[in-house]
């Protein structure tokens, strides 16, 4: 299973200032965890299958996780996050309320289909970590090597 991270920003004026220097790292070290969700390694009868959750900041009170969507064509699990929306005076203040909540989020999906929790926790306070080190370096985005 890969795990992704997909936003939306869907209410004006309401997002969070997340770079891919934030999310490259979050994205591969969730990924080396090797977890997957057994309700869908048995509906699609693989292991190999795309979970995105979807980021959205929301000023409305909604639930913190939504979903899942599921296609069995495509192998495709989404959730989707909602983070209440706050304002910060600093990046790594930002940073470390939405990483809190992602986290937060994908513990409760990861209870919910029984699948060992060990790791995750780790995965986000080292990189919130490594942002109050040098929080200069993770409001910047990354060149695309690709171009």
């Amino acid at each position: 299973m890969k795990i992704d991270f997909l936003f939306l920003w869907a209410e004006v004026g309401v997002y969070y200032e997340i770079t891919n220097t934030v999310l490259n790292p979050l994205v591969e070290n969730l990924n080396k965890l090797n977890k997957t969700l057994p309700h869908y390694d048995k509906l699609f009868k693989t292991t190999d299958y795309d979970l995105f959750f979807t980021i959205s900041a929301t000023q409305e009170n909604k639930n913190l996780v939504y979903g899942p969507l599921a296609s069995s064509k495509r192998k495709v699990v989404h959730f989707s996050i909602f983070i209440p929306y706050k304002t910060f005076s600093c990046y790594t203040q930002q940073m470390f309320y939405m990483l809190d909540t992602i986290a937060e989020g994908i513990i409760f999906v990861f209870h919910k289909y029984k699948v060992e929790l060990s790791g995750i926790k780790d995965v986000f306070e080292t990189l919130k970590t490594l942002i109050a080190k040098d929080p200069e370096r993770y409001q910047k985005w990354l060149e695309d090597l690709g171009d």
